[in-house]
């Protein structure tokens, strides 16, 4: 079973050598292994002890080097832990590394433990961070932004950075402060995202316009997908202490890497057949080898063709077995602030205008539902129990109040007002005597207001209006 995996670059100058030194650093630096030192082992070739066997190879091809070391070691339960780490280092400079883990057990049990993250991940990171994930540079710290960021921030969420890991963007408080320790959650997920931290409240502000409200708001937390299929959201008030909301982030980075396809340059099969392509010419160049040589040449190589089908059938029914659970029952049991908890998905055309706004709708409406519902009913204990295990946090109050009090005295659009209510995300245009406000690019909702009003009401009547029609 597939227990963890990631992909990510080395910098540039990192070279294979010290790469498979790194590797073979990894295991006989560990303390409960009996391979010894292996600082001196051979590029290629397998070493074992007592239920431990670690496996390197080595290839070089025409547009790559490839490298890396399968160790597998049983532990005393008959629990089975298998380690992949392949690097691919192209001629062009590029260095890409794959860590997998996986655990099988020979006898039945109850449940699989998942195990930690490799530690030779925390080794690469001090040897090798820095690599160019596109416009981004892996490494076991945040980065925070500066207000002159702001492109860079609408790459990432657009999904334009043209980085191959995902990134966990946290927003801040109206009052600067964070709902995460970014420094810790950078290291819990280094080699498997980046953590970004905007620099200021007015920066989501004006990121929203730029972005159409997918930036998270308010402290909120969000996980963007590098090719674009969405993101995750995590809305601070869900969690007692940051610390449980850092673990939730981190539980659903790893558990989603397990699903993104591992570049197949970086595969322990890929790797086994660029050596048995070198072999294989070595064979042919020399003209020395015999007809075994050759049968058992291709013997191997169906047999690590026949392993790699296999592997990709697996690979195939997990993800199934993922698109029945969310297709046809609608139901994710991950827990939700350390709480086995069960959650549903709602599918929307619509997009959020503000953070958390179709959330808050759907609260409300069932609010009221479960008000209009019969007395220690099973639908009201239903809907009690959604209300209850959610939060409405988002922007609606914030908003709805900065609009009454810029309104609630309006007798012109003066530069102050106007500068507010853009600020918020309204477009104003004028037409003639009037002024026309669009929220967020929506040009469903437009709200009319007179240039000068000589009715002491028109700005109370207009945030009425909005309030009815946008809240």
């Amino acid at each position: 079973m597939l227990t963890f995996k990631t992909q990510f670059p080395l910098r540039s100058v990192a070279v294979m050598d010290d790469f498979m030194g790194c590797c073979k650093q990894w295991i006989s630096g560990s303390p409960h292994t009996l391979l010894g030192d292996l600082k001196c082992a051979s590029p290629q070739g397998v070493y074992e002890a007592d239920g431990e066997r670690a496996e390197f190879l080595l290839s070089q091809t025409a547009d790559s080097q490839v490298g890396g070391v399968k160790y597998e070691k049983a532990d005393s339960d008959g629990i089975h832990w298998t380690t992949e780490v392949v690097g691919c280092r192209s001629n062009s400079g590029e260095f890409f590394v794959s860590v997998q883990l996986s655990v099988d057990a020979e006898v039945p049990v109850e449940k699989l433990d998942k195990g930690r993250r490799p530690y030779i991940l925390k080794l690469l990171m001090e040897k090798f961070s820095g690599g160019e994930d596109g416009r981004l540079l892996v490494d076991d710290s945040p980065l925070y932004l500066a207000e002159e960021h702001q492109d860079l921030a609408a790459d990432i969420i657009c999904a334009r950075a043209e980085s191959a890991m995902p990134v966990v963007y946290v927003s801040r408080h109206g009052d600067g402060s964070l709902s995460v320790d970014p420094v810790r959650l950078a290291q819990w997920v280094s080699a498997m995202a980046h953590v970004v931290v905007e620099p200021s409240r007015s920066f989501s502000t004006a990121l929203s316009r730029e972005v159409f409200g997918e930036n998270p708001y308010g402290g909120a937390v969000a996980i963007y997908w590098p090719d674009g299929i969405g993101r995750w959201l995590y809305l601070p008030d869900r969690w007692k202490e940051p610390g449980e909301l850092q673990f939730a982030i981190a539980r659903k980075v790893r558990n989603s890497l397990l699903y993104h396809r591992t570049r197949q340059e970086c595969t322990w099969s890929h790797l086994q057949q660029c050596v048995a392509n070198d072999r294989f010419e070595e064979i042919r160049k020399s003209r020395a080898g015999s007809l075994e040589e050759y049968v058992a040449h291709f013997d191997n190589e169906i047999a690590e063709q026949r392993k790699k089908m296999a592997e990709q059938g697996e690979e195939i029914r997990r993800l199934h077995a993922q698109l029945n659970r969310v297709k046809f029952s609608g139901w994710d049991t991950e827990s939700v602030a350390g709480d086995a908890v069960s959650t549903i998905e709602l599918a929307s055309s619509e997009r959020d205008l503000y953070q958390g706004e179709q959330l808050s709708a759907v609260l409300d409406a069932l609010r009221r539902a479960a008000e209009s519902a019969e007395d220690n009913s099973r639908r009201r204990h239903i809907l009690n129990a959604i209300v209850d295990s959610n939060t409405s946090e988002g922007e609606r109050d914030i908003i709805t109040a900065r609009i009454k009090d810029l309104l609630s005295q309006y007798d012109s659009m003066n530069p102050s007002i106007r500068k507010g209510l853009e600020a918020l995300g309204f477009e104003i245009s004028q037409d003639g005597k009037h002024c026309k406000l669009t929220f967020r690019g929506d040009e469903r909702y437009p709200f009319i207001l007179s240039k000068t009003s000589s009715d002491h009401r028109a700005g109370k009547n207009a945030f009425t209006d909005m309030k009815k029609k946008l809240f």
